[in-house]
C-alpha cells in the first residue's frame, strides 16, 4: 500500500482535467517461452509503445495550447473545455483531402510530429470515434463528410473517406433541411447533450466534415452523496465561491506530486479511461501557471499513493468558432490556401469555420460528456453572398451614372432622426 496524502481542490482556484478516453487495452497474455524471433518482437512492441506515448503526449499537449491560446481571447470566461479528440478525428479525415501543406500544417497543429506524425495510425486509433464504436463501449462517435453536389467529390476522395469509417453524403448542403439533418444527427449522437451545431447557413459548393463523439461511465470508486457539502472554491483573482464539494473515502489511487502540484487520476469502471485532476498545494493558479505540468495530463508519472479525493460537481458547457484559434497553433497559412483540399475537389474550397461544441458533467455517480466538430468550407469559384444591413452609420450617393455626377452625398449618423 503507497504513502497517505489528500487529494483536494477546494482551496484551488483552477484545476486542469483530461478526459482521456484511451481504448481499453487487452489484457496480458501468459509468459511464452522466448524463441529466435523474441528479441525483433520485443523490439516492435516496445516501438509501438514509445509511438502510442507520443500520440498521448501530443494529444495532451495540444488540448492544453489550445485551453491557452483560448484563454488569452476570452479572459473573462474561468472556465474554459475543449475536445482535442474531436478535433483529431475530424482533422484526420480532413487530411484525406489535404494538400501537402495541408497535412503538414494539421500534423502540427495537432503537435504530432516527430514519432507521432501518422494519419494512417491516428485514424485507425481513432476508429470508435468516426465509425461508431461498439454499443457496449461508454464511448461513442459518429465522422461523417457533406459534399455539395456542385463540389463534384472525387471519387477516390469518396472511398478513402468510406474506407476510413465516415460517412459520406452529396447533397444540396445549401438546403436548410441538409443543415437541420446534420444538426439532427449530432443531437442523436451526442444523445440530446448537443442539440445543435451548425447556426449559420451553409454554402453552396463546399463541403462540412463532421465529428461527434459521447462518453458515459461510473466511478471505479463512487462518491458518497451524504459527503457531498458546500465549501469554499478559492479564485486565482482573490477570493472565493461557495461549491458542492464531493469527497471520497482513503483509498489507493494513481497520482503525482511535485514541487506544488499534485494530480489524481480517476478511473471509470470500464478500464482504460480516467479523468485526470491537476491542481496547487499552495496558492491557486491561473490556467498559465500549469504549463510545467501539462504533460501530467497523460497519466504518465503516476504511482499509487492512498489518501482521499474533493472534488467539486462540474457542468460545463462551451462552443464557438475555433478557426482563430487554431491558425495561432499552425493551421494558418496553409487552410486558406486555394488548393487547400485540393484531394477532395478540383473546385478551389476555403476553410471556412471550425466550430465545436463540448459538455461535461461530473457528479457522484461518474461522468457523462459530449463533443461535436464541424469544418465547414465554401467554394473559391462561386460569388460571396451579399447580406448588407445598414443597421448603423453609412454614407450614400445619387449618382448619374451617364454624366459621371454626384447629384446628392450624404451621411446618416442616427437614422432615427431622418424619418
Amino acid at each position: 500500500m503507497g504513502r497517505r496524502a489528500e487529494f483536494a481542490v477546494s482551496r484551488r482556484a483552477l484545476m486542469i482535467l483530461g478526459l482521456l478516453a484511451a481504448l481499453p487495452l487487452e489484457a496480458e497474455a501468459a509468459p511464452k517461452p522466448k524463441s529466435a524471433d523474441a528479441k525483433p518482437a520485443e523490439a516492435k512492441a516496445e516501438k509501438a509503445k514509445s509511438a502510442s506515448s507520443a500520440v498521448s503526449q501530443a494529444s495532451a499537449r495540444f488540448g492544453f495550447d489550445l485551453l491557452t491560446t483560448l484563454g488569452k481571447t476570452a479572459a473573462s470566461e474561468p472556465n474554459l473545455v475543449v475536445s482535442p479528440a474531436s478535433l483529431a478525428a475530424a482533422f484526420s479525415l480532413l487530411d484525406l483531402g489535404a494538400s501537402p501543406k495541408l497535412h503538414a500544417a494539421l500534423l502540427k497543429t495537432l503537435r504530432l510530429e516527430g514519432k507521432a506524425g501518422d494519419f494512417a495510425k491516428l485514424r485507425q486509433s481513432l476508429l470508435p470515434l468516426i465509425a461508431g464504436g461498439k454499443a457496449e463501449s461508454p464511448l461513442t462517435g459518429i465522422g461523417a463528410v457533406y459534399f455539395d453536389r456542385e463540389a463534384d467529390p472525387k471519387p477516390a476522395a469518396v472511398t478513402k473517406l468510406k474506407q476510413a469509417g465516415a460517412t459520406v453524403e452529396v447533397t444540396d448542403l445549401a438546403s436548410p433541411a441538409t443543415r437541420d439533418a446534420i444538426n439532427a444527427l449530432v443531437k442523436e449522437r451526442t444523445h440530446g447533450l448537443i442539440p445543435s451545431l451548425i447556426d449559420n447557413p451553409l454554402h453552396k459548393g463546399g463541403l462540412v466534415v463532421l465529428n461527434a463523439l459521447h462518453f458515459k461511465d461510473e466511478w471505479r470508486m463512487a462518491f458518497d452523496p451524504a459527503q457531498t457539502g458546500e465549501t469554499d472554491f478559492h479564485l486565482a483573482e482573490g477570493g472565493a465561491a461557495k461549491v458542492a464539494m464531493m469527497h471520497s473515502g482513503s483509498t489507493p489511487r494513481l497520482a503525482r506530486q511535485d514541487g506544488r502540484f499534485i494530480g489524481v487520476s480517476l478511473p471509470y469502471r470500464t478500464k482504460g479511461y480516467a479523468l485526470i485532476l491537476i491542481t496547487t498545494t499552495d496558492k491557486p493558479a491561473g490556467l498559465a501557471d500549469f504549463s510545467e505540468v501539462s504533460g501530467w495530463l497523460t497519466g504518465e508519472g503516476f504511482a499509487e499513493l492512498t489518501g482521499t479525493v474533493a472534488l467539486p460537481r462540474l457542468a460545463i458547457k462551451a462552443g464557438g468558432d475555433l478557426r482563430a484559434s487554431l491558425d495561432g497553433l499552425g493551421l494558418d497559412p496553409a487552410a486558406g490556401a486555394p488548393d487547400a483540399l485540393r484531394q477532395f475537389s478540383a473546385k478551389p474550397q476555403k476553410i471556412d469555420e471550425i466550430i465545436q461544441k463540448v459538455v461535461i458533467a461530473v457528479d457522484e455517480k461518474g461522468t457523462e460528456a459530449a463533443a461535436a466538430t464541424a469544418i465547414t468550407s465554401r467554394s473559391l469559384a462561386d460569388k460571396p453572398e451579399l447580406s448588407f444591413v445598414a443597421d448603423k452609420p453609412f454614407l450614400f450617393a445619387l449618382r448619374d451614372e451617364t454624366s459621371g455626377q454626384t447629384l446628392i452625398a450624404g451621411y446618416v449618423g442616427d437614422a432615427s432622426k431622418a424619418q
